[in-house]
């Protein structure tokens, strides 16, 4: 099993290896890097995501703001598109059930596990709040592209779209200028 934690040169070597990626990214084909921090990763916890974001290269790699997996792993969204807001690009808008987190963490769950426990929950009924969410990067005032989540695996093939529903319905309530198709 791999550690959890990574060691300086794996710091280093991560780094550097996106900087190149998102350089050859930018230069060959005219695409900007977008890296998506992720539950059960090296790269999900605050201080994690802030070390990537001073170690890289904004020119190079911005952040797809997974708002689960950021609650999931302790970080705030808010925070980030508050002191990163030139290196938000992409978001994921997902929910976790702040009860089950708690299970979650108690029990030293996987992500697996955790998301087969219900982590991840239908919008509005968890953290972090994506009204504000929304808000924040409206507040950035610039197309900022999204996708809206919700991790539920393995699930019964007519349980989806109702929550889709709902949820649209949700988020065409937030903010100004959102626009679900």
């Amino acid at each position: 099993m791999e550690s959890g934690e990574l060691t300086e040169k794996a710091w280093s070597d991560l780094f550097a290896g996106h900087n190149r990626l998102g350089k050859t990214l930018l230069e060959d084909f005219g695409l900007k890097q977008q890296f998506h921090s992720h539950a059960d990763s090296h790269v999900g916890a605050q201080e994690d995501i802030e070390t990537l974001l001073a170690a890289t290269d904004g020119q190079y790699l911005n952040l797809c703001l997974d708002t689960g997996h950021a609650e999931y792993c302790g970080a705030s969204s808010l925070e980030l598109i508050k002191n990163y807001p030139d290196r938000i690009g992409y978001l994921h808008l997902k929910q976790i059930n702040p009860d089950i987190l708690k299970k979650v963490n108690a029990e030293n769950m996987t992500w697996a596990a955790a998301n087969l426990a219900g982590v991840m929950t239908e919008p509005p009924n968890g953290l972090p709040d994506l009204r504000a969410v929304i808000e924040a990067v409206e507040a950035l005032n610039r197309p900022i592209f999204g996708i809206v989540e919700q991790d539920m695996y393995p699930v019964a093939f007519d349980v989806p779209m109702p929550i889709a529903k709902r949820t649209r319905n949700y988020l065409l309530s937030c903010g100004s200028r959102t626009a679900v198709n």
